[in-house]
C-alpha cells in the first residue's frame, strides 16, 4: 500500500497539471459551480477548447469533478450547438 502511495505521489508531481483536491462531500451550495451564469459557460467552453474535448483535462483546468463538467457540457455546450428544442421526426 505504501508503494502505491509513493507511485501516485510521484506521478502526480510530474503531471503538467496536477489534480485538484476534491472538496468535502458536504460542500455548501455557495461553493458549487453555477453553470447557468454566462461567465461559467464561457469558462466551460474555453476549457474544452484548450483541452481539445478531453473531459479530464478540462476538469483539471476548471477545478471541478469530471461528472460535473461532463453534465455541464452535455446540458449547456452540446444543447447550444444542436438547439434547445428538437422535434421528433416521425416518418417521411
Amino acid at each position: 500500500m505504501r508503494t502505491y502511495g509513493e507511485a501516485e505521489a510521484l506521478c502526480e508531481s510530474k503531471a503538467p497539471r496536477p489534480l485538484v483536491r476534491p472538496g468535502p462531500i458536504h460542500t455548501k451550495r455557495a461553493c458549487k459551480a453555477h453553470w447557468g451564469s454566462p461567465e461559467m459557460r464561457a469558462k466551460l467552453a474555453d476549457a474544452y477548447v484548450q483541452a481539445g474535448g478531453d473531459d479530464e483535462l478540462a476538469t483539471r483546468i476548471l477545478g471541478v469533478s469530471v461528472g460535473s463538467a461532463r453534465l455541464a457540457k452535455r446540458r449547456h455546450l452540446d444543447a447550444a450547438s444542436i438547439g434547445r428544442c428538437r422535434k421528433a421526426q416521425n416518418g417521411p
